[in-house]
């Protein structure tokens, strides 16, 4: 979890590697327990998370007496706009470590890209074909019956080959890295929607610089069993402290103890309900099912969570790209499907839009049975939105230096689109490029 204290039995956040056989997030008990006791990880610190909002925003309007170049700053403080729709909710897919767009979105017309990649090329007569030019990746079938947007050519046009650089990038919303941002997009777009709850944005995989807000910190969980020292049975100790704080009856930090613990009551109110193991979003779905059916409980609560962060590892395909690829788009598929069930079940499949991010695409030509960092890549859009292509298709015959393909969307535009097509906050508050949207909707 993020905050500024260390809580016994919480681990240091491991990198994600690819895992089939990893040790699920979710069990019977812990979901349950999820339910019941969210708000309550917010409670164990929140004390340091509105100080740190506080000194943050003093920060921002102070004149900066540093030496770093560019001065840090917390961003823009983002707008709602007329046509603002209250209640809708984005969740964001972090695709780690490099999605290949070339074998997400097949060009399947494409001499070029068959000559590139003649042992990764995806057959053209198993690609599920979205038009006469590009189609789906086979393994992606319930995606297509749901109906998806994709936006073509995304990334930086001054772009990095470091997964690092890009993702701060990424998270940050900031286009060249030279804006200094201590906020991330996610944050920004919190900050816009909050409404008084200290669970308005909530990351299920893990740390998310990506929602770090001026006003708002996310509750983060690297995976359910970081909630062991919440559980309020035979430790007398936090029974105690709940008490303790529910009767500090005193300014800012009283008051955001008292959201916090009503908060917690009302998960508590939430019906649990059997899981089952056998649904496919749980059974093929992996660990991203696993995220997005916690992301499905948390919206069903209604406590005001607008942005979801999830994060789905294994793309970083310098090895063994056809298989990993494959799989990671099979539990994808699983999760996305399953999710979207869901959401039509619980009743707010008319409020959510899920969208893809990933730091860059692969290179265009295979290297031993994988593929190296590439630039362009292809996002994906689904859930309240009519299908449709944006951003425009890479040039596979005009490659750069690298052998990359030249950037054609940059990602600023399609974070604008996220931001005030469908949140409803005007790009140029939240992303300091002042972009303009593609026409998401």
């Amino acid at each position: 979890m993020e905050s500024g204290i260390d809580l016994p039995g919480v681990q240091p956040a491991m990198s994600r590697q690819l895992q089939p056989h990893s040790k699920p997030i979710l069990t019977q008990q812990t979901r349950r327990l999820f339910l019941q006791r969210l708000a309550l990880l917010g409670a164990a610190t929140a004390g340091s998370q509105l100080l740190a909002a506080c000194s943050s925003t003093s920060s921002a309007d102070a004149p900066s007496t540093g030496q770093q170049n560019p001065t840090p700053t917390e961003g823009p403080r983002g707008t709602l706009t007329a046509d603002h729709v209250e209640g809708r909710i984005l969740v964001i897919i972090e695709l780690e470590g490099g999605n290949d767009g070339l074998s997400t979105v097949i060009p399947a017309d494409s001499k070029t890209y068959y000559d590139l990649r003649p042992q990764l090329a995806i057959d053209p007569n198993d690609v599920i074909a979205l038009n006469d030019r590009v189609g789906l990746n086979p393994r992606l079938q319930r995606l297509k019956q749901r109906g998806v947007t994709i936006v073509e050519g995304v990334g930086a046009p001054e772009g990095d080959l470091s997964h690092f650089e890009m993702s701060a990038r990424w998270q940050q919303g900031d286009l060249d890295g030279n804006s200094g941002l201590r906020t991330g997009f996610g944050g920004r777009l919190s900050d816009a929607l909050y409404r008084g709850s200290p669970a308005t944005g909530v990351s299920l995989g893990g740390p998310a610089p990506f929602l770090l807000g001026r006003q708002t910190m996310p509750l983060s969980f690297e995976g359910l069993d970081d909630l062991w020292t919440l559980q309020p049975t035979e430790w007398s100790e936090l029974s105690a402290f709940q008490e303790a704080i529910g009767s500090f009856n005193s300014g800012l930090v009283s008051r955001a103890y008292g959201q916090l613990l009503s908060l917690g009551e009302k998960l508590a109110s939430v019906e649990g309900t059997d899981i089952d193991w056998d649904d496919p979003m749980l059974s093929e779905g992996g660990s991203i099912g696993q995220q997005l059916f916690l992301a499905s409980d948390v919206i069903e609560a209604d406590i005001g969570t607008r942005i979801l962060y999830t994060h789905h590892g294994g793309f970083d395909t310098h090895d063994d790209h056809r298989w990993q690829h494959d799989y990671l788009m099979s539990e994808l598929d699983a999760a996305l499907g399953g999710f979207l069930d869901r959401a039509e079940t619980l009743g707010f499949a008319d409020r959510v839009v899920v969208a893809t991010v990933s730091e860059f695409g692969r290179r265009i030509r295979e290297n031993n049975g994988g593929l190296d960092h590439g630039t362009a890549s292809v996002m994906l859009v689904t859930g309240a939105i009519e299908p449709r292509i944006l951003g425009e298709p890479v040039d596979l015959g005009q490659l750069d230096e690298n052998g990359n393909p030249v950037i054609t969307t940059s990602f600023d535009r399609y974070f604008a689109s996220l931001a005030q097509e469908w949140l409803g906050i005007d790009a140029s508050s939240v992303l300091p490029s002042h972009p303009e949207p593609l026409g998401l909707l």
